[in-house]
């Protein structure tokens, strides 16, 4: 969250490419073709991702209005997982365990069964489980060519690149000094000759700076 309320912490990127003149419908099947889905536990899945809506993280529809303001277009990337937690997981599984011997008679499982029965737990106390739900906005002004996501988090960053190249086939790269000057159009043999200066110092180095002290005698 973060476009319409909330934090104002994000990351800026510009996208390089034009932009279709279908835009407004080839961009709309795009999103619809990476939408969000839930967790497919049948699959053994422990995660989703995909975009939703910018305003219902529940919506995965994309009409046009929900999408496009002006030359904005405006949507969230949700994120769901299903995390047991180890210490209550545990004690379930001991339990599960102990019905299991008390069942079968036994005095010990094998791996073999101790495995069946975990999975088996594994997959039972899942389908209860609600998913945690996190969602991040992503704004993009197509005009500027500048893409925002609310979020700093390196895996986040890397999996909103991924998910946004795959749906717009376009490639955000991160705001950076060279960036602007490059997305202002300096020509790239300036921007040659600007990667070839020195650092400088914007400080006098210690000692130097300031009052010179006086020498005695």
């Amino acid at each position: 969250m973060g476009a319409l309320a909330g934090t104002i912490t994000m990351t800026c990127y510009y996208v390089r490419g034009e932009i279709p003149k279908d835009f407004k419908t080839s961009y709309l099947d795009a999103l619809r073709r990476n939408r969000f889905v839930d967790i497919n536990l049948d699959l053994e899945h422990e995660e989703s991702m995909g975009w939703v809506t910018i305003a219902d993280p529940f919506n995965s529809e994309f009409e046009l209005n929900d999408v496009l303001w002006g030359s904005y277009l405006m949507v969230a990337l949700r994120h769901d997982t299903i995390r047991l937690p180890a210490t209550a997981f545990k004690l379930h599984l001991r339990k599960a365990i102990a019905e299991h011997l008390k069942k079968s008679g036994k005095e010990k499982l094998s791996k073999a069964e101790s495995d069946e029965v975990r999975e088996r737990l594994e997959r039972q106390l899942k389908k209860k489980a609600l998913p945690n739900i996190k969602t991040y906005d992503v704004v993009w002004n197509m005009d500027r060519g500048v893409v925002w996501l609310w979020s700093t988090n390196k895996k986040v960053n890397e999996q909103f690149l991924d998910f946004f190249q795959e749906t717009f086939g376009l490639m955000p790269y991160e705001k950076s000094p060279y960036a602007q000057l490059e997305q202002l159009g300096m020509e790239e043999e300036a921007l040659e000759r600007l990667l070839e200066l020195e650092p400088a110092a914007m400080s006098a180095p210690p000692g130097e700076g300031g009052r010179r002290k006086r020498r005695a005698g």
